[in-house]
C-alpha cells in the first residue's frame, strides 16, 4: 500500500469540510495513511480559481446548496443548522490554530472538529478568540498558546505559504483530498476516496494541456 499522507486541504468555516471531516478521518486511519492537515484561505484560492464567495453566488447555486447541505447532513449523520448564527465569520485564527496544532503533532483532527461544530452546531462565533481558546482547553490542549502561536508573524506566513501552495496545485474547494497526487473535491467524494486508499484502482492522472 502506498504509505505517503493524504493532502487535506479545508477551512473551518466550510459546512462541506465539517460534513466530511470525521468520516474523512475514519477513513485514513482505516487505511493507516497519515493526514497532512492544510487550512487555507480560500477567499485567496477563489479569486485564483473563478470561485466565488457564498454571497455572490447566483440565487439558483444558493438555493440549491440548501437542498444539498441537508441532504448529506443527513446521509452523514452530522449535526448541522443550516443558518448558523455566526457565518459567514473570518476562519482565518482557527484555520491557524488547526494548522499550529498539527506542526506540533497535536490532535488537529480533533481540534479542526470541535472548531467546525463549534460554528456550524452550537452557534459560536469561531473568529472569538475566546471561543478557539475554549474548543482547545476542551481537548486538553493550550488554546492561550495555539491562539498566540497562530497569531504570530511564523504563524501566519506558514499559512500563507500553505494558501499558495493551495493555488499551485490547482485547489479550487474545500474540502480537497489530495492522495498520491490525485485531487479529490469535496465530502461528496468520501466514497471515491475510500476506494482509491483500499487500492481498487492506481492514481489518475492527467497529462498535458487541458
Amino acid at each position: 500500500m502506498r504509505a505517503g499522507p493524504i493532502d487535506y486541504y479545508f477551512t473551518v468555516t466550510s459546512p462541506w469540510s465539517y460534513i466530511g471531516h470525521l468520516p474523512f478521518l475514519k477513513l485514513a486511519a482505516a487505511s493507516g495513511r497519515a493526514v497532512a492537515f492544510k487550512p487555507v484561505d480560500f477567499g485567496k484560492v477563489f479569486a485564483q480559481s473563478g470561485g466565488l464567495p457564498l454571497p455572490q453566488r447566483p440565487v439558483q447555486r444558493r438555493r440549491y446548496r440548501m437542498f444539498e447541505l441537508q441532504r448529506w447532513r443527513d446521509f452523514r449523520g452530522t449535526e448541522l443548522n443550516l443558518r448558523p448564527a455566526h457565518f459567514p465569520t473570518d476562519p482565518s485564527l482557527g484555520n491557524r490554530m488547526t494548522m499550529i496544532a498539527a506542526d506540533q503533532d497535536l490532535d488537529a483532527g480533533a481540534l479542526g472538529q470541535a472548531i467546525m461544530r463549534a460554528c456550524w452546531f452550537e452557534e459560536k462565533n469561531v473568529a472569538d478568540e475566546a471561543v478557539l481558546i475554549a474548543a482547545a482547553d476542551g481537548l486538553g490542549l493550550d488554546g492561550k498558546a495555539l491562539l498566540s502561536a497562530a497569531k504570530g508573524a511564523a504563524g501566519i506566513a506558514r499559512a500563507e505559504e500553505l494558501t499558495e501552495e493551495a493555488i499551485a496545485g490547482q485547489v479550487f474547494g474545500a474540502p480537497t483530498y489530495v492522495i498520491d497526487g490525485e485531487p479529490f473535491w469535496g465530502q461528496d467524494r468520501l466514497e471515491l476516496v475510500e476506494r482509491a486508499l483500499q487500492g481498487r484502482v492506481e492514481p489518475y492522472k492527467v497529462e498535458g494541456a487541458v
